[in-house]
């Protein structure tokens, strides 16, 4: 059961380290307004009203990606063959999209694709590792 635990926590911080490294493109590409903080709600609606599309797909794809990346590595490090882990990693990092959706505004069809795909690419992660 450790190992599981263990494997769990891996996969996430590895899974996050790729997203903040994917969203960091996007805020070399689309920096934020000098003087801006979290603390400004106007501000920052305006500037995440402001973003194109490609900002957001961006985004989508480094959550997409993380998800993956945390199903394999919790899989390939527990060494099973069931998709539990990746369940659990799924659900743990939607449960943070989750959060963070309801703290920074984005567009509806964001959130619901964001919301759909995240617990099917850490399975997908768990069943790419299973296949190795």
């Amino acid at each position: 059961m450790g190992k599981k635990i263990l494997a769990v926590i891996a996969g996430l911080i590895i899974g996050g380290i790729v997203i903040m490294g994917i969203e960091a493109i996007n805020m070399l590409r689309f920096p934020w307004p000098e003087g801006l903080s979290m603390d400004d709600k106007e501000g920052f609606v305006s500037y995440m009203q402001s973003l194109p599309v490609s900002a957001l797909i961006t985004v989508l794809i480094a959550h997409i990606v993380g998800a993956i990346v945390a199903g394999f590595t919790s899989t390939k490090i527990a060494a099973i063959h069931n998709i539990n882990l990746g369940l659990v990693c799924g659900a743990i990092l939607l449960i943070g999209a989750v959060v963070n959706l309801f703290m920074i505004p984005h567009p509806v069809w964001f959130m619901v694709v964001n919301v759909l795909t995240i617990v099917p690419a850490a399975l997908l992660g768990t069943k790419l590792a299973i296949k190795k």
